[in-house]
């Protein structure tokens, strides 16, 4: 059986994506060239723990055979 991370654990990676984005748009305003790097960083962080938590709970609903 396949091993997928806990709901607290995705919720934790998801927050670290917010705060990445939010650090990276605190930095573009003051016009440093890393912060776009960084909200993309943190955007693919969101992405991924996203549909992770989307397979997770889909996975727990389906009835096991």
């Amino acid at each position: 059986m396949e091993q997928l991370p806990s709901y607290p654990r995705l919720f934790s990676y998801f927050i670290v994506g917010i705060a990445l984005v939010l650090l990276g748009a605190l930095l573009k305003i003051q016009h440093i060239t890393a912060a776009s790097w960084l909200m993309l960083a943190g955007l693919s962080v969101q992405a991924v723990a996203g549909m992770l938590l989307v397979y997770r709970f889909a996975k727990s609903r389906q009835p096991e055979e």
